[in-house]
């Protein structure tokens, strides 16, 4: 037990002295992450997935409500393919892909782009005899398709607003 305690704390210092820094944690020498995520404004991504994604990145990025006066502008694009899979003998299928792909621009207020990235994810789902029941596992598969892209458009403007704000590698003072 104490070897367990001994080698978690030698763990600890090694991490602390590695440079970590959270993501989402203040840095003295720029401001917050959560700031900066918290002045985008989320344009209106077309149709009813599209309002699903967006009203996910709207809770995953406000973190103290919507911006009065946003600094950046976040546009979204979608798109996504259904591949049947499992085809049976009389040519239906039994199981569905859900290939889904974003594309997304960060501007600034002057419209000049700031970062662009796209995420993509991939959902499979059955094909019931029931009807209702196909619709409800395809629906969960693009739920789940989503909330997945959200998370990783969440995640690299994190790491964007936390790169672009952090100050250049130390360079050498003139006196080495």
């Amino acid at each position: 037990m104490i070897i367990r305690t001994g080698v978690l704390l030698l763990g600890l210092v090694f991490l602390a002295a590695c440079g970590f820094s959270p993501i989402y944690g203040h840095h003295e020498s720029s401001p917050a992450v959560e700031a900066a995520l918290s002045n985008v404004f989320i344009e209106s991504i077309d149709g009813k997935d599209g309002q699903f994604l967006r009203n996910k990145l709207i809770d995953r990025l406000y973190f103290h409500g919507r911006p009065a006066e946003p600094t950046a502008f976040l546009t979204i694009t979608l798109s996504s393919i259904e591949v049947g899979l499992g085809v049976q003998k009389d040519a239906t299928t039994s199981r569905s892909q859900l290939d889904m792909n974003a594309t997304y621009t960060l501007k600034d207020r002057e419209k000049k782009t700031l970062f662009t990235g796209s995420a993509h994810s991939v959902a499979s789902y059955s094909r019931l005899t029931a009807q209702f029941g196909t619709l409800a596992t395809q629906r969960d598969a693009y739920e789940r398709a989503l909330n997945e892209i959200g998370e990783q458009i969440a995640g690299r403007l994190s790491l964007y607003y936390a790169e672009k704000k952090r100050p250049s590698a130390t360079k050498p003072s003139p006196q080495q």
